[in-house]
């Protein structure tokens, strides 16, 4: 126990307000009340202070923390049940290390339950709301702007109010200009990014890229790491803005089937220097529950991890990430090393999490998280923060905490609430192509348009797809040209929708995905009766009108993600857009 009181406590009653969720989330995020409005914007606009607690007086749980997981309940507090319950809150609260700062919001009805409060924080300044609803209020705002805030921060940020940064996954993502709605255009047209054609509106704050371009031989790293030891500013080489952060890391998940990570915590470094990097992350290594090995015959077989080496993949990303905090100061790197947390549950990131600020890390990421569920996620974030807030020795400001390869709309305000401070992820981008009837995110994003199909004729799959139904590749190749020149034809007349639409109705759907019926015909004409694009201002609509809707080959298909990252960024994220449909998992 610290020997002079630290921290702040802020003590409030549940509200009858709840929002309308199904099954648990953080109590933070389900009571919707004046006072938990407050509160959430405080801690949106400028994050949370280190070593601020919020506990919640239930009526239905009792004295709970603010991020625990809780269902959604209709029940009042009385007074003499408060009455009842006070020996057990005040032993509760009397377990806090001693707080400098104790503000109470609670109604008549719920002040028994806090009854003696001081004598469970005898040298801490506690103060009492009173007054009307309206006033109590005003005075917990007051209070939480006089808490000393501070989070850990990237360059760029500070002075900021809290940020909540996105970072988009790079994989030699880029595009031909100017568009041609040929296929095969690389000889048509120069190879350029998406922040070199969005001007001052890029839809990601900032790019990732792993070193596992250079394991597995494809990438900008890739192609970058046979040049010499000069060091390479990759910012200059891939023209990217000052505006936007260069995050680097090891990108597990290319060697979770490998014994050991192919990069050590000093090379790693290295490599961050060498390339230009504003952040680098440390050298983890996935304690997955089961992974694909390769046997005799070739043939891959998924088989489970014993306990022990997840263990041991848990302790191995500890030591390199102790280690690669080390090597950073001692050569004296300037991009900001950011330490992966790998862990089987909430205990052990809990565990780790303590390891890694002891080690002096103010940069924290989760790892792991992608194959795992909805409320294994939440509740690994909230006892992640819950710790953090909690902490007996309590740090001078939060730390940075990124989500590695989670984005999850639905979980997204909680993410936020929770003190997340930056995530990546490819979701949106890749949609483009993994569905077939939700690949397109409407300009407002408000919901999700599927694509007009027509496959190359010559590809494997669809030479197969022709013979199943008795069709040489003549016939195919005649079909995709009769495609190609009505999407060239279309202006939204009737004859060029009629023509389109029969054209396409022949051919792409042969190449229908099994269980799948050709329910194609009616979506198509959704699709061309609202003509999205139309409506777009992202330049990758601009440039390729119709054709951004064509599922075909990457030269649309890339563009069609990008759009989707756009708006995804601007109107989901930064706007006001909740999409009827939620993006797959990463």
């Amino acid at each position: 126990m610290p020997r002079k009181p630290v921290g702040c406590l802020l003590i409030l009653a549940c509200s009858d307000r709840k929002r309308a969720v199904d099954g648990k989330v953080p109590a933070i995020h389900l009571y919707d009340g004046v006072n938990f409005r407050v509160l959430k914007a405080t801690l949106l606009e400028r994050g949370w202070p280190a070593g601020l607690q919020v506990k919640i007086l239930s009526a239905k749980y009792g004295l709970i923390d603010a991020t625990e997981l809780i269902e959604r309940y209709d029940q009042r507090l009385v007074p003499d049940v408060a009455l009842r319950i006070n020996r057990r809150t005040i032993a509760e609260l009397a377990k806090i290390p001693s707080p400098s700062s104790v503000f109470v919001n609670l109604g008549s009805g719920y002040l028994p339950a806090v009854a003696g409060l001081s004598r469970a924080f005898p040298r801490s300044k506690i103060t009492y709301a009173r007054g009307p609803i309206g006033m109590k209020m005003r005075a917990m705002k007051r209070w939480l702007q006089e808490v000393p805030y501070g989070t850990a921060r990237l360059r760029g940020q500070a002075g900021k109010k809290a940020p909540y940064l996105y970072f988009f996954p790079d994989w030699d993502d880029f595009v031909y200009e100017p568009f041609t709605p040929k296929d095969g255009e690389t000889t048509l047209g120069k190879r350029t990014y998406a922040h070199e054609l969005c001007g001052d509106r890029v839809p990601f704050d900032g790019i990732l890229l792993s070193l596992a371009h250079i394991h597995v031989g494809k990438g900008a790293l890739h192609r970058m790491s046979n040049q010499g030891e000069q060091r390479i500013y990759l910012r200059r080489r891939l023209k990217i803005p000052r505006s936007l952060l260069l995050f680097g890391d090891c990108g597990a998940f290319s060697y979770a089937n490998e014994p050991t990570p192919p990069f050590s915590p000093e090379r790693a470094a290295a490599l961050y220097h060498h390339f230009g990097f504003d952040i680098g992350a440390s050298v983890d290594h996935i304690p997955l529950p089961e992974i694909d090995v390769l046997q005799a015959d070739g043939t891959l077989k998924r088989t489970p991890l014993d306990q022990s080496t997840r263990y041991n993949r848990m302790y191995l990303t500890r030591d390199n990430a102790d280690r690669f905090l080390w090597v950073c100061r001692r050569r004296g790197y300037g991009f900001i090393p950011l330490g992966v947390i790998q862990g089987l549950g909430a205990r052990s990131y809990v565990q780790r999490l303590h390891d890694y600020i002891d080690m002096g890390y103010e940069h924290i990421a989760l790892g792991g998280l992608v194959p795992r569920s909805d409320a294994d996620i939440l509740q690994i974030l909230c006892a992640v923060r819950r710790a953090l807030q909690s902490r007996p020795r309590p740090l001078a400001r939060n730390v940075w905490l990124h989500l590695f390869g989670i984005l999850r709309p639905k979980l997204q305000p909680m993410f936020r609430q929770l003190g997340v401070s930056s995530f990546d992820s490819a979701s949106y981008f890749r949609k483009a192509w993994l569905r077939s009837d939700q690949n397109y995110l409407d300009p407002a994003g408000s919901h999700w348009y599927g694509t007009i199909r027509i496959p190359i004729a010559d590809s494997v799959r669809m030479i197969a797809a022709g013979e199943s139904h008795g069709l040489t590749q003549q016939v195919l190749a005649k079909r995709e040209a009769a495609c190609l020149a009505a999407v060239e034809a279309w202006d939204n007349t009737p004859s060029t929708v009629a023509n389109l639409l029969k054209s396409v109705d022949k051919y792409g759907p042969l190449l229908e995905r099994k269980g799948e019926e050709n329910h194609f015909r009616h979506k198509h004409a959704l699709l061309l009766r609202d003509r999205p694009w139309d409506k777009c201002r992202c330049p990758f609509c601009k440039s390729a009108g119709i054709n951004v809707v064509i599922y075909r080959g990457a030269s649309r298909n890339k563009r069609r993600g990008l759009h989707n990252t756009w708006v995804f960024y601007h109107k989901v994220l930064h706007g006001d857009a909740v999409p009827s449909s939620i993006p797959a998992a990463d």
